[in-house]
């Protein structure tokens, strides 16, 4: 971590080629970056730093970053500004009363252009002000909407997406002890009140890449693929970590599509498990530490003010004596999702689990001793 502070100081980085992707059409926008840090100042507080910033999300003008203190004794959401580099406030969130979450392990944060935030453990989704009331609950498999019904061996599964009107949550869903890959789409129109899902074998490719630990014949848990989703309009746009893919389901034609990329940094996927499942905790260690050292490609995001998506992939480069060296790589592409540009960052970048875009700049996060940080990767497109 220490060696992140030396990009405090701008440093310049040198544009590299692009590579062609493997589907689609080959386009050439190539850009070269360069880096600082900045802090944020909690003044008399403190910011929730235990999970790494993972339950947390970026306002749509990109003004806050709300972070939810998620698994503290007292939950709270933290608004902190970006523009003053302060925390800005803090609302504290009940685990008992009209107003209680079910949990006080909150995975996803979705601001709205109101004020007013939606909190989600992948059970139950809530609607609260900025003062803390409820507004709204849904139970993911109590729910009283019209519609559909899933089958009794089916459950809504930990990947969801809600749209940017708040009015559309869609998620996966999958067997009940979630030991395979997800069957397919479920779709809550909050607005309407209405349920529906639709099987897809797509999500079933990913089954090489899950393994499962366990202890007297059941599964208690396990290592797989993350799948990522974010809701365009009437398509879902979906990617994993073991492929270097993007994948489309339009959720009005019923209609799917796929666009794979190549990379002249990274291998092409994750290698495939030998089986499925593992009985002893040393088996899945040896395990774990295959897989860490495994390409991993990060999520799709949005750069609004360049016009691109972004993606970060990761892979182990070598072994320097008993320690991993890793590489990570920056990957540019067009609202289409064709494959502009890439660029290897430097081995003493870390890539965190947290990271997102705001005025063009993509800001990753840094403990910093338990303040937060951001290191701050400042693209520039050539003409």
């Amino acid at each position: 971590m220490n060696k992140l502070l030396i990009f405090s100081i701008v440093l310049a980085v040198a544009a590299c080629g692009s590579k062609k992707q493997s589907d689609g059409a080959s386009q050439t926008r190539d850009f070269s970056f360069s880096l600082d840090t900045v802090r944020i100042d909690a003044g008399e507080d403190f910011i929730h730093v235990n999970w790494n910033l993972m339950a947390s999300d970026l306002t749509s003008d990109g003004r806050y970053l709300y972070n939810f203190r998620t698994g503290a004794s007292e939950p709270a959401l933290e608004l902190i500004n970006l523009e003053s580099g302060k925390l800005e406030k803090v609302i504290p969130i009940s685990l008992d009363g009209p107003n209680r979450i079910r949990s006080p392990y909150i995975s996803q944060v979705y601001p709205q252009d109101d004020g007013n935030f939606f909190l989600s453990d992948g059970y139950e989704l809530c609607l609260f002000d900025q003062a803390g009331t409820k507004l709204f609950a849904l139970s993911y498999a109590e729910h009283d909407f019209e519609g559909e019904k899933l089958p009794a061996d089916m459950r809504i599964t930990l990947q969801e997406t809600l749209s940017s009107d708040g009015e559309t949550l869609v998620t996966l869903y999958g067997d009940q002890a979630l030991e395979k890959s997800p069957f397919g789409v479920a779709v809550f129109d909050l607005e309407k009140r209405q349920f529906t899902y639709t099987p897809l074998d797509v999500f079933r490719e990913l089954d090489p890449y899950r393994v499962s630990i366990y202890r007297d014949g059941m599964a208690v848990g396990g290592k797989f693929a993350a799948i990522r989703l974010m809701l365009k309009n009437d398509s879902l746009i979906f990617s994993n970590s073991a492929k270097n893919e993007v994948g489309f389901y339009d959720l009005k034609a019923d209609s799917l599509s796929k666009k794979r990329f190549s990379s002249q940094y990274t291998s092409s996927e994750a290698t495939p498990n030998a089986s499925n499942r593992v009985e002893t905790d040393q088996e899945y260690e040896q395990l774990l530490k295959k897989t860490n050292q495994d390409v991993t490609y990060g999520r799709f995001f949005f750069d609004e003010q360049n016009q691109v998506y972004w993606r970060f992939a990761k892979e182990m480069d070598r072994m320097t004596g008993d320690s991993e060296v890793y590489k990570t790589v920056l990957t540019a592409f067009d609202p289409d999702f064709n494959q502009l540009s890439e660029k290897l960052l430097s081995e003493d970048f870390v890539l965190p689990s947290k990271y997102f875009v705001r005025n063009g700049m993509i800001y990753t996060f840094l403990n910093e001793e338990d303040e937060v940080a951001f290191v701050r990767i400042i693209p520039e497109f050539g003409s």
